[in-house]
């Protein structure tokens, strides 16, 4: 008697989950925009990639290359759908020397709001990488300019360490 009713309200649910996304089939439904902020990262062995939001209408794209370090991100202006901003470092300068060859790399993105940042303040969010092999971190900023970004006019500067950390405290024995 108890698999007869499991089955019987599992039935109910699948009947009103139907009846309630029914209702949505209306082809003049759209989510409102700005609703949906997506983020992704992933790695390999020689590079790491992210995106980010920067400003209510721009996103980044974040590269950051494990063998030299370098870490780079592109700016896509909404208007024209081309990068037109490009900002850059080196990890291993904030990372005390430890972002040294071989290390690994990992990297995500956060959403940001500082406070008094208005036009010219930094942008919407914290990019944080972590050498892997080490345990160090680091949180990067972006100095994103919003009044180039509505003239679209091209942009670049450096990415701005905001604070860095470790992670693993202690040394691990072979």
């Amino acid at each position: 008697m108890k698999g007869f009713y499991g089955a019987l309200a599992a039935c109910l649910l699948c009947g009103i989950g139907y009846l309630v996304g029914s209702q949505n089939r209306d082809p003049g439904f759209s989510l409102p925009p700005h609703l949906i902020n997506a983020t992704a990262s992933d790695s390999t062995d020689e590079f790491s990639i992210a995106t980010g939001r920067v400003s209510g209408d721009a996103e980044g794209l974040f590269v950051l290359d494990h063998a030299t370090g370098q870490l780079q991100c592109y700016v896509m202006y909404p208007r024209t759908a081309k990068f037109g901003a490009v900002f850059t470092t080196n990890v291993g300068e904030a990372l005390a020397g430890r972002g040294e060859k071989g290390s690994k790399y990992v990297m995500v993105t956060g959403d940001a709001s500082f406070p008094g940042g208005g036009r010219n303040g930094p942008a919407g969010t914290v990019l944080y990488v972590l050498d892997a092999t080490s345990g160090a971190f680091v949180a990067y900023g972006l100095p994103f300019d919003r009044t180039m970004l509505t003239a679209n006019r091209p942009q670049q500067g450096m990415l701005t360490p905001l604070d860095a950390g470790q992670v693993r405290q202690l040394a691990i024995r072979e």
